[in-house]
C-alpha cells in the first residue's frame, strides 16, 4: 500500500515527466512476470538512458498529472483502465522508441499489449500502434527529402555537362579541321 508520501512524490514525477515526453505509450502489464518487463526496462535502458522509461502506475494518478500536462481527459481516460504501465519518451525519435516496444511485443507475442497514447501530444489508439511503428523516422525522413531534393540538381548538373562535352568535342573537330587544311595547304 502506497503512503499518502509516496503517492504525492510518484504524482511530482508524472507532472514533471508528461509535459516533457514527445511519447507516451500506456500498456497493459497484466500476466507479465518480473523477468520479461526486467527485459524490456533493459533494452529501453540501453538504448536512451535515462531519457526513456516504463514504469507502473496507478490510473487516478496518472490521470491527475494528464490532466495538469495539458492532455484531455477524453483522450486518455480509456487507457487508463486495468493494470497500467506507462513508457515515455523524453527526447530522441518518437517512432523509433516506439519500434521497440512493437518489436518486443511481437518477440514475446504480447496481445492487447497496447492502450494506447500520445506522440508528439496528439493520441492514438492501440490499433494505430503498428501503423506508427512503421513510420520511417526522422533520419530516414530527413534524407528522403534531401534525396528528392537534390535529383533534380543532379539531373540539371549531367545535363549541363553533356552540352559542355559536346561543345568540347565541336571545338575539337573544328580545331582538327583547320589543322588538316593548313596542313594540306602548305
Amino acid at each position: 500500500m502506497l503512503t499518502k508520501e509516496k503517492k504525492q512524490q510518484i504524482l511530482e514525477s508524472l507532472k514533471d515527466v508528461f509535459p516533457k515526453a514527445n511519447l507516451l505509450v500506456f500498456v497493459n502489464f497484466f500476466g507479465l512476470d518480473v523477468a520479461t518487463i526486467r527485459e524490456l526496462r533493459k533494452r529501453i535502458n540501453s538504448k536512451y538512458g535515462d531519457n526513456a522509461k516504463l514504469t507502473v502506475v496507478k490510473n487516478s494518478l496518472a490521470s491527475i498529472a494528464l490532466n495538469e500536462a495539458g492532455y484531455q481527459e477524453a483522450h486518455h481516460e480509456k487507457f487508463l483502465k486495468g493494470p497500467t504501465a506507462v513508457f515515455y519518451c523524453l527526447s530522441g525519435d518518437p517512432v523509433d522508441a516506439l519500434k521497440i516496444l512493437v518489436n518486443f511485443a511481437k518477440e514475446k507475442k504480447l496481445e492487447n499489449f497496447f492502450k494506447g497514447g500520445f506522440i508528439e501530444r496528439q493520441p492514438f489508439t492501440a490499433d494505430q500502434v503498428a501503423d506508427l511503428a512503421n513510420l520511417p523516422t526522422k533520419k530516414e525522413l530527413y534524407a528522403m527529402v534531401v534525396g528528392r531534393i537534390q535529383g533534380p540538381i543532379y539531373g540539371l548538373v549531367f545535363a549541363l555537362n553533356g552540352v559542355m562535352r559536346k561543345l568540347v568535342y565541336v571545338l575539337n573537330a573544328i580545331e582538327e579541321k583547320k589543322k588538316s587544311e593548313n596542313v594540306g595547304g602548305v
